[in-house]
């Protein structure tokens, strides 16, 4: 069989030139020449925008947003130190709370995706060998672990389908939902308990110290509760008395008056921080209890709910749709905004004292 002939041809390649460096372009058109890159600032804001956007890698670091995240924590621990120290004790008592969800969302079969301290953009993130990604973001105001499959439509791909929260059973679910509350109230106990053994003015035996830390968890317990109570049935009042700027009757301890309280401990009562800890502790464990979505609580009910509709329609594999819960959920939210501003706005107008 005889060769066949090779034909060659000269082909044209215009050249385009991006930034300092020239790019070969194989589709016929005009040549392209950026004559002037965008100024400094505009570079590191795209930059910033597009960081972290790259889901595939395994290790993920920013260093911009991690100095600008350690700037603004040394300046708040210089300027507020009492801001500063109530702030991590919050980011300490929510990634408690989150971490109880994470370790028995495992135990019990299930595949968390993501569990970050803060929110906002990622400054340094990793990825474990079962697919969970953890790291800290750039705003340090909580945390949060993510579960697939918490809606029954939420879309998750086949083969994480089984590791998913809905196709657990209900008791697993169920105690993936209370891991969370009652790790705070646990972690009171052991804060109240820890201050009573160290506490050079509590001269008492182990089985003494326990039995009134017990008492005291009980007693903040039902304290909350009837706080929460009077705030609700009582808002017209509340309502009016921060509307005039006095002092509700039954006000809440926002972030500005727990700042407030913690800077007066650190002056001449550093001990009594472990107590404060307690209580903060055991009032989010009470308040994620609360059965209403989105808390911890409303979650509960609804699985309860949910068995029982089952074996009562004899359906076991019944579930509910929650999105017709969405707007209690959003009145939900919106109250406790409502409370947690008004509640800064009355702690800024009369200050908390630890004195009176």
């Amino acid at each position: 069989m005889a060769d066949a002939p090779i034909r060659t041809e000269s082909r044209t390649v215009d050249v385009v030139s991006v930034g300092d460096r020239p790019v070969p372009r194989s589709e016929p058109g005009p040549a392209i020449e950026v004559l002037r890159r965008d100024p400094l600032p505009v570079r590191w804001w795209v930059a910033w925008r597009r960081a972290g956007r790259a889901e595939g890698r395994r290790s993920e670091f920013h260093p911009f947003r991690a100095a600008a995240l350690t700037a603004a924590v040394v300046v708040l621990a210089l300027v507020l130190p009492g801001a500063a120290v109530f702030l991590g004790m919050l980011v300490g008592l929510i990634v408690v709370h989150e971490a109880a969800h994470l370790l028995v969302a495992r135990r019990c079969g299930m595949r968390p995706v993501e569990f970050f301290v803060g929110f906002g953009p990622t400054v340094w993130a990793n990825r474990s060998a079962s697919g969970l990604r953890y790291g800290v973001k750039l705003f340090p105001a909580g945390g949060y672990v993510k579960i697939p499959g918490m809606g029954p439509t939420e879309q998750v791909e086949s083969s994480l389908e089984p590791f998913t929260y809905r196709a657990a059973s209900r008791g697993r679910r169920l105690a993936v939902i209370l891991a969370g509350p009652l790790s705070n109230l646990v972690l009171a106990l052991a804060l109240f308990v820890l201050y009573a053994l160290t506490s050079p003015t509590i001269d008492a035996g182990p089985g003494r110290v326990l039995l009134g830390s017990i008492d005291l968890l009980w007693d903040v317990t039902v304290g909350t509760i009837q706080s929460l109570f009077h705030l609700v049935t009582g808002a017209g009042d509340y309502a009016a008395s921060v509307a005039g700027g006095q002092a509700p009757d039954q006000r809440m301890l926002s972030v500005v008056g727990g700042a407030q309280v913690t800077d007066q401990l650190l002056a001449d009562q550093l001990g009594k921080l472990l107590v404060m800890a307690g209580l903060f502790s055991a009032s989010v464990g009470v308040l994620n209890l609360l059965p209403v979505l989105p808390l911890d609580g409303g979650h509960a009910v609804v699985v309860l709910v949910e068995g029982f509709l089952a074996r009562i329609r004899r359906r076991p594999t019944l579930q509910l749709d929650t999105r017709r819960l969405q707007p209690i959920a959003l009145a939900v939210v919106a109250t406790f905004l409502l409370l947690g501003v008004s509640s800064m706005w009355v702690d800024v107008l009369h200050p908390v004292s630890i004195g009176g």
